[in-house]
């Protein structure tokens, strides 16, 4: 992905997340990093993503 696709791609996140408002950003998100996981399909990789995102929160 280049970076003007990431950036899209985030800018459309971000847009999405206004759109559906505060209450349901975090059933959004949660929802969104479960179809990540399917897509990515290997646990291992998964569970480092898991912890980076929580080591950089």
């Amino acid at each position: 992905m280049t970076d003007s696709e990431l950036d899209a791609v985030y800018t459309q996140l971000c847009k999405t997340m206004t759109e559906l408002g505060e209450a349901h950003a975090p059933l959004y998100l949660a929802r969104l990093a479960l179809l990540a996981i399917d897509r990515i399909g290997d646990a291992g990789a998964a569970m480092r993503l898991i912890a980076d995102a929580r080591d950089h929160a």
